[in-house]
């Protein structure tokens, strides 16, 4: 086979711009920190690292779901320990205010703190959280509780399907993370016969009247499971609040694995890198020295 000179100039011109384009490859890649500019460099690890940093973002948002649940069931359960703690003292007032020996006047003074602890009661049912009411099931944008003209009202989220928040915790997995009021009013199945509201009203009228036998007989009873029910719901959200912190730490273990795994199957081993670069910088530059002594003298370098 005859080589010309055009021919293997042909061939050194392939050469050298195939090293060239795999020497701008690795500076793309040490500029980047990465092995993949696009699709066709690795089809198959630029589909592995798309689906993770999918998979990394969608539990970058669960991990937002838990920090926001519990940060709510932390409020819950903080204003739940608040309101035990003003029934508790209703409960002091009342076994007062069963007392035979105690003065009108004493009686009066009794029942005044109670209807402000009845004011202080609706207070605290109508805490929030980043600006929502946390006792309005879904309503969380007006007030659940108030005092009216027949004492103390809830005036939330009734209907089933309107009570409860539910956060999204992980793939298929939801968690209810709030407490309607009327669960405080009347427990969470309504298992309690007489509501707090109509307790506390039927105390305050007692002790207008002095009916001491009725404060310490079955109004005692009555407030004593409103206060057996506030802590069944603090025992619940304790429970929640625990199992969040064991989906936060599950969700920070997965992500740190998966982005492990991500930086493996697109980011470069920049030492080994370097090298390959300066190996095919060598290279290039050998071909360059090639080139010159394929390229021999013509009779055109003699003219002139």
């Amino acid at each position: 086979m005859r080589v010309t000179n055009q021919g293997m100039l042909n061939n050194y011109l392939n050469n050298l711009n195939r090293n060239l384009t795999q020497m701008s490859k690795y500076q793309n890649q040490l500029s980047s920190g990465k092995e993949m500019s696009r699709p066709s460099d690795d089809p198959f690890a630029v589909t592995k690292a798309m689906s993770l940093t999918t998979t990394i973002h969608q539990n970058q948002q669960y991990l937002r779901n838990i920090e926001d649940s519990m940060g709510w069931v932390d409020m819950t359960d903080s204003t739940l320990g608040n309101l035990g703690d003003v029934l508790n003292r209703i409960r002091e007032l009342v076994v007062q205010g069963a007392n035979g020996p105690l003065s009108d006047t004493d009686r009066g003074a009794v029942q005044d703190e109670v209807e402000q602890l009845v004011d202080q009661i609706a207070q605290i049912g109508n805490s929030n959280y980043d600006g929502r009411y946390i006792f309005g099931g879904q309503a969380t944008t007006q007030p659940p509780f108030k005092v009216g003209q027949y004492g103390l009202e809830y005036n939330g989220a009734n209907e089933d399907q309107n009570q409860m928040l539910v956060r999204e915790i992980s793939p298929n997995v939801t968690m209810e993370i709030n407490v309607p009021g009327n669960w405080i009013i009347q427990g969470r199945n309504q298992e309690i016969p007489i509501d707090l509201p109509t307790t506390l009203n039927s105390i305050v009228d007692a002790l207008e009247t002095g009916d001491t036998k009725r404060l310490g007989g079955e109004l005692l009873q009555q407030l004593d499971k409103h206060m057996d029910n506030i802590l069944s719901i603090r025992s619940e959200m304790g429970a929640k609040y625990n199992r969040l912190e064991a989906a936060q730490s599950k969700n920070e273990y997965e992500t740190l694995n998966m982005t492990k795994l991500l930086s493996k199957t697109e980011d470069i081993d920049f030492a080994e890198k370097i090298m390959q670069y300066m190996n095919m910088q060598s290279v290039y530059m050998a071909s360059l020295a090639t080139g010159a002594k394929i390229l021999q003298p013509t009779l055109l370098d003699f003219l002139g």
